[in-house]
């Protein structure tokens, strides 16, 4: 890879055009806790997320604004940047540090980047990763990354990025890009790929480590997703990081573990099969309970291998309305192997199956968030507002905390 020395400076030039940009929230519809397995997910994005307006700017930092607070932030492009301002720049701190250390070979041109969001925030429809794939786009599309001789060297497509763009938030290296540390979880690429890869009317199965397009389903016009915002917060970056990062090194323990050339939960088993898995925990010392971690591993190879094909098989005949078991199957599983449901969520499942919806689960990391219910376009208003009051009903305090709302599936623009 040419060296800092190999290619001429670019010279700072007066603010050109403000560019508009969306970034969408994700709904993951099946594949809790797959990605950083290897495995699958089916996932899709929606009709809410970040717009952004961005506008080069003479300084070398990233200037930020959110619209609808009036909130201000900024950070300096540098390996070592502190952020000034909100908590939510800890995010755009942690782009700003990686793009610093990953591109090197011209000096990075700053940008000021101004945000409005309908996304409620730490709810399970991945705000953090939208707004780091915001700041990573806005720094892009300023200095022209993709002409970056680090960034043909390393990705080729939309997926290299959607895996990039995980090890920033992840802190893991990528290719000869060096690792920094990111936001503190060890989740995978699934929110990224999701974001940036997924289109209109169309849900799409991807595998991961690395990602890879399996497949993309039709979905009607004629069903939409009502989310319910719990109101528990799901942060990542606060109490509930240490429960979500505990259910991802339990894999990260076993994999280590494991002697051979396997890399991922997924292709161990692929390679051993799940029995020999299962008599390897028995047999070996490992830094988390035995049985929580067969535990963990059948949760894994239900969602990986039973449920996500059955779906799949489902909707690529358009078959929706047969998927509600197999999305209930899912939701105990979690509640069963994985531990991260709160009541809250737990009721909303329920009672979303209970007024008809075709199908509903949690999703994201857990440990609060969201809950999606699978309706007709044209049930959906009421059925949102029977929803609603019935959570209303159990969870009082939730009354001015929860959000209900409408997605139709989306994309990058």
């Amino acid at each position: 890879m040419p060296g800092r020395g190999d290619i001429p400076k670019k010279t700072p030039c007066s603010p050109e055009k403000i560019s508009d940009m969306f970034i969408p929230g994700r709904i993951e519809v099946i594949g809790k806790h797959t990605d950083y397995c290897g495995g699958r997910s089916i996932v899709c994005a929606i009709d809410r997320g970040f717009h952004i307006e961005t506008e080069p700017i003479l300084s070398a930092e990233i200037k930020m604004e959110n619209l609808d607070t009036g909130e201000k932030g900024s950070v300096p492009l540098v390996a070592d940047a502190i952020a000034e301002g909100p908590a939510w720049m800890h995010y755009v701190q942690t782009v700003a540090r990686r793009t610093s250390v990953n591109f090197t070979s011209s000096d990075l041109r700053g940008v000021s980047v101004r945000f409005r969001s309908d996304l409620p925030q730490a709810a399970g429809l991945s705000s953090s990763s939208a707004l780091i794939i915001a700041v990573f786009s806005a720094v892009s599309a300023v200095n022209s990354l993709q002409t970056f001789p680090e960034y043909t060297e390393n990705i080729s497509d939309e997926l290299d990025l959607a895996d990039y763009l995980g090890c920033i938030e992840n802190g893991r290296p990528f290719g000869s890009f060096k690792g920094v540390p990111g936001v503190g979880t060890f989740g995978g690429s699934q929110d990224h790929a999701a974001i940036i890869a997924t289109r209109s009317n169309t849900l799409t199965r991807f595998a991961y480590s690395p990602v890879s397009r399996e497949a993309d389903f039709v979905f009607p016009e004629s069903l939409v997703f009502v989310v319910a915002s719990s109101g528990v917060k799901a942060e990542k970056t606060a109490a509930a990081k240490e429960k979500y990062n505990r259910v991802s090194l339990m894999v990260s323990d076993l994999v280590s573990a494991w002697q051979g050339e396997d890399k991922t939960l997924a292709s161990i088993i692929e390679s051993a099969g799940i029995d020999e898995v299962e008599r390897f925990i028995r047999a070996t010392p490992l830094a988390f309970p035995e049985e929580e971690m067969i535990e963990r591993v059948r949760h894994f190879y239900s969602e990986n291998y039973a449920l996500i094909d059955q779906f799949s098989e489902l909707v690529n005949r358009g078959d929706f309305e047969r998927i509600g078991g197999l999305i209930d199957l899912s939701q105990r599983n979690a509640e069963r192997y994985l531990r991260n449901q709160t009541e809250e969520t737990i009721h909303l499942q329920r009672s979303a199956r209970n007024l008809g919806a075709i199908a509903a689960s949690a999703f994201g990391a857990g440990f609060g968030g969201s809950v999606y219910a699978l309706t007709t376009s044209e049930d959906a208003p009421k059925f949102s507002e029977r929803w609603r009051a019935s959570y209303i009903d159990r969870f009082p305090v939730a009354a001015g905390l929860s959000e209900f709302f409408t997605a139709r599936t989306s994309q990058l623009k």
